[in-house]
This record gives structure tokens, C-alpha cells and sequence, in this order.
């Protein structure tokens, strides 16, 4: 039979809430050092369509976005492009700053 050790802590709920984001703010920040230095091999491209399902948004959205410099993309011919590793890192980049 398997014994669980139990651990009880005394601490107020602000505590135990700081003690949350702290440790979700650190992984994420490890998560986006980890990826910002990984480079894909393929990197995945994803047409206006694929994107605007991605961030369930408006395709005007997505276009002010682009316009305004907060998302960037890639153009080939007449069609649109987003990298999936630029859109990624742009959310953690927000979540961490929101914070």
C-alpha cells in the first residue's frame, strides 16, 4: 500500500494566490526562453483563414492587427501569410505583460 504524505501550510489566500502566479509567471517566462531560441526547421505558415480560426477572430481584426504592427505577416504573390511560431510567442508576450 502507497502512502501519500500530506502537507498542510498555514497562509492567507492572497498568499496562496501570489504563490500561484509566481510560480505560473516563472513557467511561462522558461516556456518563451525555451522557444524564443528553438528554431523550426519548417516553419508553419498560416493563410488569413487558418489564423482567424486559430485567435477566433474577425478577419478586419486580423487586418488591423497587421496594419497597426502588432501581428506581423508574410506575403507571397497576392495571398497573406502568419508564421504559427510568431503568433504563439506574440500571446505569451501578451499574457506576460497583462500581468
Amino acid at each position: 500500500m502507497n502512502h501519500i504524505q500530506t502537507h498542510i501550510y498555514q497562509m492567507t489566500p492572497n498568499e496562496l494566490k501570489d504563490d500561484i502566479i509566481k510560480e505560473v509567471r516563472q513557467s511561462l517566462k522558461e516556456f518563451y526562453e525555451m522557444n524564443k531560441t528553438a528554431k523550426p526547421e519548417n516553419e508553419e505558415l498560416l493563410t488569413v483563414q487558418e489564423t482567424m480560426d486559430l485567435l477566433k477572430c474577425s478577419k478586419q481584426a486580423l487586418h488591423n492587427w497587421r496594419k497597426n504592427g502588432i501581428l506581423p505577416s508574410y506575403r507571397m504573390g497576392n495571398r497573406v501569410y502568419y508564421k504559427k511560431s510568431e503568433i504563439y510567442s506574440k500571446l505569451i508576450k501578451q499574457e506576460s505583460h497583462d500581468e
